[in-house]
């Protein structure tokens, strides 16, 4: 990533996102399983969950100047989509991108990765 990317107050991840490091994870494994795992993952990391609904698929939480949202849904069978948004109030403080890739470099050791964007990965 480039120092404008570093200086972002809002970023978010997508499927066709120009930086592979910031597109969609798709993962093998069941979208409460996720939430559970990313609920205990950023309170051992010192960041407060602020809310969770299961229905939706969403987890909101804050770091130190910075605040989130992941969302997690089931698109078929095997594979669950996570997707973050991240932002902050300064224009400098924690690398927004780092968080995203801390929290993805994570799950991808606790579940099967699937697809990054809109490709798959080989098994």
């Amino acid at each position: 990533m480039g120092l404008l990317d570093k200086l972002q107050t809002h970023i978010e991840t997508k499927d066709t996102h120009k930086n592979e490091s910031l597109r969609t994870r798709y993962y093998a494994a069941s979208p409460n399983a996720i939430l559970q795992w990313l609920e205990s993952e950023i309170q051992s990391n010192a960041q407060t969950v602020r809310r969770i609904d299961a229905n939706r698929g969403e987890l909101s939480f804050i770091g130190d100047g910075w605040d989130g949202l992941i969302t997690i849904v089931q698109v078929d069978g095997g594979r669950t989509a996570v997707d973050f948004t991240l932002n902050r109030e300064q224009r400098l403080g924690t690398d927004l991108g780092q968080i995203i890739t801390h929290y993805y470099e994570a799950l991808t050791q606790q579940f099967p990765l699937r697809a990054i964007g809109n490709k798959s990965v080989e098994r």
